[in-house]
């Protein structure tokens, strides 16, 4: 099953773009704020979770007399609201989550967002972060992650784990087979596909892949 989850940062998607449609989401979950982006974007979630402290009382009034399930949280509580939302997603089924709203603004909860989604208990879900420029893919090891771009995309590899094991790569000008990437080195910087599509595949650890977004 996959989620679409908007949160609260300002918003660079396109309405018409492919993964904004909300068609190809079998769950659609607004994060307290991000139902204000989903209203932007002509998306109605299925559902709304938060302490609700970003979102208009007038919208939330449209969301329950429309049937939208709202999950409200106390505002003092030890998890962010999209922490609760992938939660959520997560015990609901969900082995994909595209996150949208989540990078940009305040670096602490950009940086907080990206940690948040290589977090060792999401590693059954495949977690990508959306914003106008760029793509994020959260790569656990013993897994692999297939997708297709334009030759001369520019795909950078960054390590969140301390070392990251058994990293090979294909359709990239620069190859990697069986390698070890190490947590603050810049090796995984600034490579390039050469075709249509590249596939990364590692042992061990946790890697962010962050892949250009040509204009469309």
């Amino acid at each position: 099953m996959r989620a679409h989850i908007f949160a609260n940062s300002p918003h660079r998607e396109k309405t018409g773009s492919r993964i904004l449609t909300g068609k190809e989401a079998d769950l659609i979950i607004a994060v307290d704020g991000g139902a204000e982006q989903c209203r932007q974007l002509n998306i109605t979630p299925n559902l709304l979770i938060g302490d609700l402290d970003s979102i208009s009382p007038q919208l939330a009034r449209e969301y329950t007399h429309s049937g939208v399930e709202i999950i409200r949280h106390p505002s003092r509580k030890d998890a962010t609201d999209l922490e609760l939302a992938l939660d959520l997603a997560m015990t609901r089924g969900a082995g994909d989550a595209e996150l949208f709203g989540v990078l940009g603004g305040r670096w602490d909860m950009s940086l907080s967002n990206v940690m948040l989604a290589a977090s060792e208990k999401y590693s059954r879900m495949r977690i990508s972060l959306y914003d106008g420029t760029c793509r994020m893919h959260i790569i656990h090891g013993g897994s692999t992650l297939n997708f297709k771009g334009v030759p001369g995309q520019i795909t950078s590899l960054i390590p969140l784990s301390d070392n990251v094991q058994g990293v090979t790569i294909t359709g990239f000008e620069y190859l990697l087979k069986n390698s070890t990437l190490l947590f603050g080195s810049s090796r995984g910087i600034s490579n390039i596909l050469l075709k249509t599509e590249g596939r990364i595949t590692l042992k061990s650890g946790i890697l962010l892949c962050i892949e250009e977004l040509t204009p469309s």
